[in-house]
């Protein structure tokens, strides 16, 4: 009885988590249904499949509220180039071949890597859905009158459903962040009150035995009760949600993400060194362990919404610092400087609101980042090359199937071939799979409802419904036979023609299959191949962090926001690394080449797992160090009549001893270099 209430229970779960879905598609449906329909009116059916892409377009910006309206401007503007070069490519058959490849292979470029791997796949799918119909010389003008219309229509709907969300609470920006926050203070929190805890067991222990080094059982208590990871792993989540915005602003971290990131590395500090401390509980006084006690309070005060603005807390920080301090030197410098930098964040609060990033600067950064990430030995460079080649290819067939064979549809090919392509073999067999049932599943049912609908509302039900299941994302074969239905009916305005599109368009599907397979054997990509790359990406992103703190230790204080932002891919790079790591596991071992490569890849992961490890005590050091650096203590120490340079021994030898660490962990990512061979 109770599994049979737990399972309808768990189906009530679902069917509510899919009318909620629907109710939130709803308003993009209705949006794609205005816009399709007024450029079909005004435009015809070429300029109409603008409201296609439109719609994604507006879906993908609207979930990313943070995007600044000078980076949205930027953004925008690409589809307008893309509509531009889709009307002049489509006014010559050589020009379809040639600047085919070139726009793919530049905007898969551009417009993707490794942690966003489809970010051009709107950009692309518009591109060659506005040459099903190629316009004239004559027809341009009406082209940028549809391409502005569309424009203009989906920033007044993303401006509107931002400003909607925001009014019923639904996505709040500032409220994300903070809930991060509030979830990073609850842990910590939570660690250095189980510090506490420790260190009045070992306190109690010690007395007993009169030994200064914990026991095994300490040591189990320490590893089970402290775990400083969960707060790096929370600072991942946040990196990782906040990526598609960064992206999108040439790279850079806004105000905004800086401040919450920056809470999000202090407290990832405070949960380091509560671990540390806890390696020597029982040399922990009854003075320190009242500090942690009270500290505990304070962030346990704002991460369980005890305290309820941000304003407050840095007051509850303030009064901590001004009673509270520890005996021993280093140690007070140590937590007194994460915890002032956590205040000077705390109390920007003009940070926390500004999405703005500087437009020549981002512009730099992704040149620079462009440079350091294309090559042959990339994968998202290897994949925007075989994308290129495969399309192209699709291409000069759709050419000859038009001048030879009289087709009308040899366009799906292309279209097809670049729907299914990912960057790795396993993922694009497993789309080519769900594109060629989807695609026989929606000719099936559109020969059906061709049968059974009346000609008025035949269009507009094919429409509606198609991209009401596309918009619902049941699965990628829902998706599909939902646009083969459309793609049907934008080719097939009689049913006359039903036979022949059947035949046609399956041949098509199959055809476009069995080539992009072949082609993909000869340019296959492998995770083990990014991994290695990533490596590299991790070890130039380390130098530059020890060099912004070398400077730091010269002239008394660091570029602070510089160096959040390398700590920032930092986090982001060992995600990713993860990420792919644990995908190679699920690689079969059914034959001997499958096995020798399994064999390979485990041993890969071993090296990643260390390289991981290193990875994540470097970038403890590194944030002691940046965080002692901080320039607004700096100058809060001059505007107190204080030296503006660290200058108290303690800090100084603390400091080199952090360089020197960060330097032996680089070291020791440098001599792991042979990742980079192919075993």
């Amino acid at each position: 009885m109770q599994a049979a209430n737990n399972t309808g229970a768990l189906l009530r779960s679902k069917r509510w988590r899919h009318i909620e879905k629907l109710v939130d598609v709803v308003p993009f449906l209705a949006f794609f249904v205005v816009l399709f329909f007024t450029e079909y009116a005004l435009f015809g059916i070429a300029d109409a499949l603008l409201g296609i892409v439109f719609l994604f377009f507006s879906r993908t910006i609207v979930s990313e509220p943070g995007l600044s309206f000078a980076n949205y401007l930027r953004r925008l503007a690409w589809f307008f180039v893309m509509s531009m070069i889709a009307t002049l490519a489509g006014l010559h058959p050589v020009s379809m071949v040639v600047v085919s490849m070139l726009f793919l292979l530049v905007i898969t470029i551009l417009h993707s890597d490794d942690y966003l791997p489809r970010n051009f796949f709107w950009l692309g799918m518009g591109y060659l859905m506005l040459l099903i119909y190629p316009v004239g010389p004559d027809d341009i003008g009406s082209r940028i009158a549809a391409t502005l219309l569309s424009m203009a229509l989906a920033t007044l709907f993303i401006y509107a459903m931002r400003a909607i969300r925001v009014k019923t609470g639904k996505l709040d920006v500032l409220a994300r962040d903070r809930g991060y926050v509030r979830r990073a203070f609850d842990e910590v929190g939570g660690q250095l009150s189980d510090l506490a805890k420790l260190a009045a067991a070992g306190a109690a222990s010690a007395a007993q035995d009169a030994v200064d080094a914990p026991t095994r059982a300490d040591a189990e208590r320490i590893a089970e009760a402290l775990h400083p990871k969960r707060t790096f792993r929370i600072a991942q989540e946040y990196a990782e949600l906040e990526y598609g915005t960064v992206f999108r602003q040439g790279g850079l971290l806004s105000g905004r993400q800086c401040y919450t990131f920056a809470l999000l590395l202090c407290c990832e500090q405070l949960a380091d060194m509560a671990h540390a401390s806890a390696k020597n509980v029982r040399r922990i006084d009854e003075d320190e362990r009242r500090y942690f006690e009270d500290l505990a309070d304070v962030f346990f005060d704002y991460g369980r919404d005890k305290v309820s603005s941000v304003r407050q807390m840095a007051e509850r920080l303030r009064g901590f610092l001004a009673t509270h301090e520890l005996d021993i030197v280093c140690h007070e410098e140590s937590w007194s400087g994460v915890l002032e930098t956590m205040l000077r964040t705390l109390e920007d609060v003009r940070l926390s609101r500004d999405n703005s990033t500087p437009l020549l600067k981002s512009i730099r950064y992704r040149a620079r980042f462009m440079k350091d990430n294309i090559g042959l030995k990339h994968a998202q460079t290897r994949f925007a090359l075989q994308l290129a080649l495969i399309v192209g290819f699709g291409m000069v067939v759709d050419l000859l199937l038009t001048r030879f064979a009289g087709t009308a549809f040899g366009i799906w090919i292309p279209i097809t071939a670049f729907a299914i392509m990912n960057t790795y073999a396993d993922e694009t067999m497993k789309a080519t799979l769900n594109t060629t049932a989807g695609t026989l599943i929606g000719i099936g049912v559109f020969s059906i409802l061709v049968q059974v609908l009346p000609d008025a509302i035949f269009m507009p039900v094919i429409v509606i419904g198609g991209y009401l299941i596309v918009l619902m994302n049941f699965h990628q074969i829902a998706s599909v036979a939902a646009v083969t239905q459309m793609a049907m009916m934008a080719l097939h305005s009689s049913t006359a023609l039903m036979a022949s599109a059947t035949s046609r368009f399956t041949l098509v599907v199959i055809g476009v299959s069995c080539a992009m397979a072949v082609i993909f054997v000869f340019m296959n990509t492998r995770r083990s191949t990014t991994i290695r790359t990533k490596v590299a990406e991790i070890e130039r992103i380390d130098l530059r962090l020890a060099e912004n703190i070398h400077q730091g230790i010269e002239h008394g204080q660091v570029n602070l926001w510089r160096t959040v932002q390398l700590l920032y891919y930092l986090h982001m790079s060992a995600g990713l690394m993860e990420k792919l790591a644990a995908s190679l596991t699920k690689e079969g071992e059914r034959t001997r080449r499958a096995r020798r490569r399994a064999e390979e890849n485990r041993s890969l992961l071993e090296d990643v797992e260390r390289v991981l490890q290193a990875n994540y005590q470097f970038a403890m050091d590194a944030e002691h160090a940046v965080m002692l650096l901080d320039p607004r203590r700096v100058q809060s120490a001059s505007a107190d009549g204080r030296s503006a340079r660290p200058d108290t021994t303690a800090r100084i030898e603390h400091i080199d001893a952090t360089v020197e660490r960060l330097e032996n962990k680089l070291n020791r990512l440098e001599r792991m270099g042979y990742l980079e061979d192919e075993k």
